[in-house]
């Protein structure tokens, strides 16, 4: 739980502070990505490394 918790402040992190930096695709997923985290509490390993690949294409550090 405490892994889903530190997941759920990164997306948001990267929504809050990166959100220009974003396409409006990718601010959707993250949005649902968070969605998801909420009301579900996990990720599947597909959206993970979605994830992964946004922030690492868009040179964030988080």
């Amino acid at each position: 739980m405490a892994q889903d918790t530190e997941l759920m402040h990164k997306v948001n992190t990267v929504l809050l502070l990166h959100s220009e930096s974003l396409t409006h695709w990718e601010r959707d997923y993250l949005s649902n990505l968070n969605q998801t985290l909420i009301y579900h509490g996990q990720l599947s390993e597909k959206q993970l490394t979605l994830f992964k690949q946004i922030v690492t294409r868009r040179k964030i550090t988080i």
